[in-house]
Protein backbone atom coordinates (compact mmCIF):
# COMPACT_ATOMS: atom_id res chain seq x y z
CA UNK A 1 0.00 0.00 0.00
CA UNK A 2 0.95 3.37 -1.06
CA UNK A 3 -0.16 6.76 0.33
CA UNK A 4 0.56 10.67 -0.36
CA UNK A 5 2.08 11.57 2.90
CA UNK A 6 2.61 15.68 1.72
CA UNK A 7 2.20 17.52 -1.94
CA UNK A 8 3.96 20.97 -3.23
CA UNK A 9 2.98 22.53 -6.37
CA UNK A 10 4.71 25.83 -7.86
CA UNK A 11 3.22 27.73 -10.55
CA UNK A 12 5.72 31.29 -11.69
CA UNK A 13 3.80 34.39 -11.08
CA UNK A 14 4.73 35.96 -14.52
CA UNK A 15 2.14 35.74 -17.30
CA UNK A 16 2.93 36.45 -21.20
CA UNK A 17 -0.11 38.01 -22.88
CA UNK A 18 -0.92 35.19 -25.85
CA UNK A 19 -3.58 37.40 -26.81
CA UNK A 20 -0.75 40.36 -27.71
CA UNK A 21 1.56 37.51 -29.54
CA UNK A 22 -1.48 36.27 -31.69
CA UNK A 23 -2.01 39.48 -32.60
CA UNK A 24 1.67 39.99 -33.66
CA UNK A 25 2.09 36.76 -35.86
CA UNK A 26 -1.56 37.14 -37.81
CA UNK A 27 -3.15 34.75 -35.53
CA UNK A 28 -7.02 34.90 -35.99
CA UNK A 29 -9.00 33.82 -33.12
CA UNK A 30 -9.19 33.99 -29.94
CA UNK A 31 -6.62 32.87 -27.76
CA UNK A 32 -7.11 29.29 -26.57
CA UNK A 33 -5.50 30.63 -22.99
CA UNK A 34 -5.95 34.04 -21.07
CA UNK A 35 -2.20 33.95 -20.60
CA UNK A 36 0.71 31.92 -20.05
CA UNK A 37 2.66 30.97 -17.01
CA UNK A 38 6.19 32.23 -17.98
CA UNK A 39 9.14 31.31 -15.63
CA UNK A 40 11.21 34.67 -15.68
CA UNK A 41 15.05 34.75 -16.56
CA UNK A 42 16.30 33.06 -13.48
CA UNK A 43 13.92 30.45 -13.37
CA UNK A 44 13.84 27.11 -15.07
CA UNK A 45 13.00 23.58 -14.62
CA UNK A 46 15.34 22.85 -11.96
CA UNK A 47 14.62 25.86 -9.72
CA UNK A 48 11.10 25.57 -10.10
CA UNK A 49 11.45 21.39 -8.88
CA UNK A 50 13.14 22.89 -5.75
CA UNK A 51 10.38 24.99 -5.12
CA UNK A 52 8.25 22.15 -5.54
CA UNK A 53 9.96 19.87 -3.40
CA UNK A 54 10.72 22.17 -0.55
CA UNK A 55 6.96 22.60 0.11
CA UNK A 56 6.77 18.97 -0.17
CA UNK A 57 9.13 18.05 1.75
CA UNK A 58 8.52 20.47 4.67
CA UNK A 59 7.62 19.07 8.05
CA UNK A 60 7.95 15.67 6.29
CA UNK A 61 9.94 12.29 5.96
CA UNK A 62 13.04 12.37 4.42
CA UNK A 63 12.95 10.48 1.15
CA UNK A 64 15.08 7.16 0.13
CA UNK A 65 14.66 7.74 -3.61
CA UNK A 66 14.29 10.80 -5.85
CA UNK A 67 12.00 10.68 -9.35
CA UNK A 68 12.41 13.64 -11.61
CA UNK A 69 10.25 14.00 -14.88
CA UNK A 70 10.69 16.90 -17.21
CA UNK A 71 10.47 17.48 -21.10
CA UNK A 72 13.19 20.01 -20.61
CA UNK A 73 15.50 19.32 -18.14
CA UNK A 74 17.91 22.70 -17.97
CA UNK A 75 21.35 20.93 -19.28
CA UNK A 76 22.30 17.89 -21.02
CA UNK A 77 24.19 14.33 -19.88
CA UNK A 78 23.31 15.42 -16.16
CA UNK A 79 20.97 13.81 -13.97
CA UNK A 80 18.01 16.22 -12.82
CA UNK A 81 17.56 13.97 -9.77
CA UNK A 82 20.87 13.96 -8.20
CA UNK A 83 21.35 17.94 -8.72
CA UNK A 84 17.94 18.57 -7.21
CA UNK A 85 19.15 16.14 -4.26
CA UNK A 86 21.97 18.13 -3.87
CA UNK A 87 20.27 21.79 -3.88
CA UNK A 88 17.73 20.16 -1.39
CA UNK A 89 20.54 18.72 1.03
CA UNK A 90 19.32 15.27 0.79
CA UNK A 91 22.32 13.80 -0.90
CA UNK A 92 21.84 10.65 0.53
CA UNK A 93 18.47 9.59 -2.07
CA UNK A 94 18.97 7.37 -4.51
CA UNK A 95 18.67 9.82 -7.77
CA UNK A 96 16.74 8.61 -10.86
CA UNK A 97 15.85 10.31 -14.23
CA UNK A 98 12.34 9.14 -15.95
CA UNK A 99 12.05 9.85 -19.57
CA UNK A 100 10.32 12.96 -20.72
CA UNK A 101 6.16 12.05 -21.08
CA UNK A 102 3.72 14.43 -20.22
CA UNK A 103 1.87 11.26 -18.21
CA UNK A 104 5.21 10.56 -16.31
CA UNK A 105 4.48 11.33 -12.66
CA UNK A 106 2.03 8.92 -13.17
CA UNK A 107 4.82 6.23 -13.80
CA UNK A 108 6.50 7.56 -11.02
CA UNK A 109 3.91 6.59 -8.86
CA UNK A 110 3.93 3.57 -9.73
CA UNK A 111 7.76 3.45 -8.85
CA UNK A 112 6.93 4.85 -5.91
CA UNK A 113 4.33 2.09 -4.89
CA UNK A 114 6.59 -0.53 -6.03
CA UNK A 115 9.87 0.98 -3.87
CA UNK A 116 7.15 1.51 -0.65
CA UNK A 117 5.64 -1.64 -1.02
CA UNK A 118 8.57 -3.55 -1.10
CA UNK A 119 9.44 -2.07 2.62
CA UNK A 120 11.68 0.84 1.08
CA UNK A 121 11.61 4.45 1.93
CA UNK A 122 9.35 6.94 1.05
CA UNK A 123 9.77 7.83 -2.48
CA UNK A 124 9.92 12.15 -3.58
CA UNK A 125 8.38 12.26 -7.48
CA UNK A 126 9.06 15.68 -9.19
CA UNK A 127 7.41 16.74 -12.20
CA UNK A 128 8.87 20.49 -14.02
CA UNK A 129 8.48 21.39 -17.37
CA UNK A 130 9.02 24.07 -19.67
CA UNK A 131 8.74 23.28 -23.08
CA UNK A 132 9.26 26.71 -24.63
CA UNK A 133 7.81 27.11 -28.30
CA UNK A 134 8.85 30.00 -30.95
CA UNK A 135 7.53 32.71 -32.60
CA UNK A 136 3.64 31.23 -33.70
CA UNK A 137 4.22 28.06 -32.57
CA UNK A 138 3.25 29.17 -28.87
CA UNK A 139 -0.31 30.22 -30.26
CA UNK A 140 -0.24 26.49 -30.47
CA UNK A 141 1.23 24.31 -27.82
CA UNK A 142 0.52 27.18 -25.43
CA UNK A 143 3.91 26.69 -23.70
CA UNK A 144 4.21 27.21 -19.96
CA UNK A 145 5.98 26.18 -16.90
CA UNK A 146 5.32 25.28 -13.09
CA UNK A 147 6.09 22.15 -11.27
CA UNK A 148 4.73 19.65 -8.47
CA UNK A 149 6.13 16.96 -6.07
CA UNK A 150 4.66 14.48 -4.13
CA UNK A 151 6.13 12.61 -1.13
CA UNK A 152 4.92 8.89 -1.33
CA UNK A 153 5.43 6.42 1.52
CA UNK A 154 4.32 3.24 2.97
CA UNK A 155 1.42 4.79 5.12
CA UNK A 156 0.58 7.70 7.78
CA UNK A 157 -0.64 10.00 4.77
CA UNK A 158 -3.98 11.39 3.69
CA UNK A 159 -4.47 9.67 0.47
CA UNK A 160 -4.12 6.08 -0.92
CA UNK A 161 -2.57 5.32 -4.31
CA UNK A 162 -4.93 2.57 -6.16
CA UNK A 163 -5.41 1.00 -9.48
CA UNK A 164 -4.75 2.05 -12.24
CA UNK A 165 -4.84 1.20 -16.36
CA UNK A 166 -3.40 1.87 -19.27
CA UNK A 167 -4.17 2.73 -22.95
CA UNK A 168 -1.88 3.86 -25.94
CA UNK A 169 -2.01 4.16 -29.85
CA UNK A 170 1.48 4.41 -31.85
CA UNK A 171 0.57 8.42 -33.16
CA UNK A 172 2.86 11.18 -33.48
CA UNK A 173 0.95 14.57 -32.17
CA UNK A 174 3.48 16.71 -30.03
CA UNK A 175 6.88 14.98 -30.65
CA UNK A 176 10.56 16.57 -30.99
CA UNK A 177 13.76 14.96 -33.04
CA UNK A 178 17.20 14.93 -31.71
CA UNK A 179 18.17 18.19 -30.62
CA UNK A 180 15.90 20.45 -32.17
CA UNK A 181 14.98 23.16 -29.93
CA UNK A 182 11.42 22.86 -29.92
CA UNK A 183 8.52 20.45 -30.54
CA UNK A 184 6.63 19.51 -33.35
CA UNK A 185 2.76 18.78 -33.03
CA UNK A 186 -0.66 18.11 -35.43
CA UNK A 187 -3.09 19.11 -32.86
CA UNK A 188 -5.68 17.28 -35.10
CA UNK A 189 -4.24 14.31 -34.17
CA UNK A 190 -4.08 15.37 -30.21
CA UNK A 191 -7.22 16.14 -30.28
CA UNK A 192 -8.52 12.84 -31.67
CA UNK A 193 -6.34 10.62 -29.95
CA UNK A 194 -6.21 12.27 -26.18
CA UNK A 195 -9.71 11.77 -26.54
CA UNK A 196 -10.01 7.75 -27.50
CA UNK A 197 -7.34 6.46 -25.20
CA UNK A 198 -8.30 8.44 -22.14
CA UNK A 199 -11.55 6.96 -22.05
CA UNK A 200 -10.02 3.61 -22.94
CA UNK A 201 -8.02 4.10 -20.02
CA UNK A 202 -10.71 5.04 -17.88
CA UNK A 203 -12.83 2.38 -19.04
CA UNK A 204 -9.99 -0.26 -18.02
CA UNK A 205 -9.75 1.14 -15.00
CA UNK A 206 -13.44 1.20 -14.02
CA UNK A 207 -13.00 -2.89 -15.19
CA UNK A 208 -10.68 -2.78 -12.20
CA UNK A 209 -12.26 -0.66 -9.44
CA UNK A 210 -15.95 -1.04 -10.58
CA UNK A 211 -16.27 2.43 -10.11
CA UNK A 212 -18.05 4.68 -13.20
CA UNK A 213 -16.39 7.45 -13.85
CA UNK A 214 -18.99 10.04 -13.16
CA UNK A 215 -18.51 8.47 -9.23
CA UNK A 216 -15.47 10.43 -8.73
CA UNK A 217 -15.27 13.43 -7.00
CA UNK A 218 -13.13 14.99 -9.15
CA UNK A 219 -11.11 13.89 -12.26
CA UNK A 220 -7.65 15.60 -12.69
CA UNK A 221 -6.22 15.38 -15.91
CA UNK A 222 -3.04 16.15 -18.34
CA UNK A 223 -4.47 19.78 -20.26
CA UNK A 224 -1.91 20.28 -22.99
CA UNK A 225 -5.13 21.99 -24.67
CA UNK A 226 -8.41 23.25 -23.22
CA UNK A 227 -9.96 21.04 -26.51
CA UNK A 228 -8.52 18.20 -24.98
CA UNK A 229 -10.35 18.25 -21.94
CA UNK A 230 -13.58 18.37 -24.28
CA UNK A 231 -12.97 14.91 -25.08
CA UNK A 232 -13.52 13.72 -21.67
CA UNK A 233 -16.83 13.98 -21.97
CA UNK A 234 -17.14 11.38 -24.26
CA UNK A 235 -15.38 8.75 -21.14
CA UNK A 236 -18.45 10.23 -19.05
CA UNK A 237 -16.45 12.62 -17.06
CA UNK A 238 -19.08 15.86 -16.19
CA UNK A 239 -18.24 19.35 -16.12
CA UNK A 240 -18.68 19.59 -12.34
CA UNK A 241 -15.21 17.07 -12.06
CA UNK A 242 -13.22 19.28 -13.64
CA UNK A 243 -14.53 22.49 -12.35
CA UNK A 244 -11.75 22.81 -9.59
CA UNK A 245 -8.93 21.08 -11.94
CA UNK A 246 -8.92 22.69 -14.85
CA UNK A 247 -6.11 25.27 -15.51
CA UNK A 248 -5.16 25.43 -19.37
CA UNK A 249 -7.38 27.70 -20.05
CA UNK A 250 -6.11 30.39 -17.54
CA UNK A 251 -2.15 29.52 -17.69
CA UNK A 252 -1.26 27.39 -20.71
CA UNK A 253 0.41 24.19 -21.25
CA UNK A 254 2.79 22.76 -18.02
CA UNK A 255 3.56 19.74 -20.08
CA UNK A 256 4.61 16.91 -17.35
CA UNK A 257 3.84 18.97 -14.55
CA UNK A 258 0.27 19.51 -16.26
CA UNK A 259 -1.71 16.17 -14.32
CA UNK A 260 0.27 16.80 -10.91
CA UNK A 261 -0.70 20.71 -10.68
CA UNK A 262 -4.74 19.26 -11.55
CA UNK A 263 -4.25 16.72 -8.56
CA UNK A 264 -2.95 19.01 -6.61
CA UNK A 265 -5.93 21.68 -7.45
CA UNK A 266 -8.46 18.09 -6.98
CA UNK A 267 -6.39 17.54 -3.41
CA UNK A 268 -6.90 21.25 -2.19
CA UNK A 269 -10.69 20.54 -2.23
CA UNK A 270 -11.24 16.93 -1.27
CA UNK A 271 -11.92 15.60 2.56
CA UNK A 272 -12.04 12.35 3.66
CA UNK A 273 -13.76 9.49 2.00
CA UNK A 274 -13.29 10.95 -1.59
CA UNK A 275 -12.63 9.14 -4.68
CA UNK A 276 -10.18 10.78 -7.69
CA UNK A 277 -9.01 10.10 -10.68
CA UNK A 278 -5.77 11.23 -12.09
CA UNK A 279 -5.10 11.02 -16.11
CA UNK A 280 -2.08 11.42 -17.44
CA UNK A 281 -1.42 11.92 -21.45
CA UNK A 282 1.33 12.05 -23.77
CA UNK A 283 2.98 10.57 -27.01
CA UNK A 284 -0.46 8.47 -27.62
CA UNK A 285 -0.60 7.07 -24.08
CA UNK A 286 -3.12 7.67 -21.32
CA UNK A 287 -2.64 6.67 -17.61
CA UNK A 288 -5.74 6.89 -15.05
CA UNK A 289 -4.61 6.23 -11.31
CA UNK A 290 -7.47 6.28 -8.84
CA UNK A 291 -6.77 7.95 -5.56
CA UNK A 292 -8.46 7.71 -2.73
CA UNK A 293 -8.83 10.41 0.02
CA UNK A 294 -8.31 9.03 3.64
CA UNK A 295 -7.98 12.39 5.34
CA UNK A 296 -8.48 16.28 4.80
CA UNK A 297 -4.97 16.95 2.76
CA UNK A 298 -2.69 19.54 4.05
CA UNK A 299 -3.58 22.38 1.22
CA UNK A 300 -0.68 23.10 -1.64
CA UNK A 301 -2.38 26.54 -2.09
CA UNK A 302 -2.20 25.56 -5.44
CA UNK A 303 -5.63 27.44 -6.70
CA UNK A 304 -3.71 31.10 -5.47
CA UNK A 305 -0.80 30.25 -8.02
CA UNK A 306 -3.38 30.66 -10.73
CA UNK A 307 -3.13 34.28 -10.38
CA UNK A 308 -0.32 36.00 -11.71
CA UNK A 309 1.46 39.45 -13.15
CA UNK A 310 1.15 40.17 -16.38
CA UNK A 311 4.57 40.59 -18.48
CA UNK A 312 4.54 43.00 -21.54
CA UNK A 313 5.03 41.55 -25.03
CA UNK A 314 8.95 42.27 -25.23
CA UNK A 315 9.78 41.12 -21.83
CA UNK A 316 8.31 37.82 -22.88
CA UNK A 317 10.32 37.28 -25.95
CA UNK A 318 13.82 38.40 -24.17
CA UNK A 319 13.15 35.52 -21.29
CA UNK A 320 12.03 33.28 -24.15
CA UNK A 321 14.07 33.62 -27.18
CA UNK A 322 17.18 30.53 -27.83
CA UNK A 323 16.14 29.59 -24.01
CA UNK A 324 16.72 26.26 -24.83
CA UNK A 325 19.77 26.78 -27.13
CA UNK A 326 22.03 29.28 -24.97
CA UNK A 327 22.65 29.64 -21.00
CA UNK A 328 20.81 31.68 -19.13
Amino acid sequence: MAEILRYGAYVPRPRAPLGEIQSFYGRPGRPRSKALATPSLDEDTLTMAYEAAGAALAGGQTPGTLITISQAPPFGLRKLSATLARTLGIEDVVPVDLGGHPGSLLDGFALAQAIVGAGGEPVLVVASDHLVAYEERVCDLLSAGGATAYLIGAGGGFARLGASARASREVYDIWRLGTEPEARYRLEVLFETYAAVTGEALAALGGLTERPVGDYAAVCPSQPHPQTLRGLGKAGVGAEQLEHTSFVAQIGNLGAASVGLALALGLDRAGAGDHLVAVGYGGGEAIAQEISVTATPPSAGAADQLAGEAIDLSTYYRWTRGRQAEPH
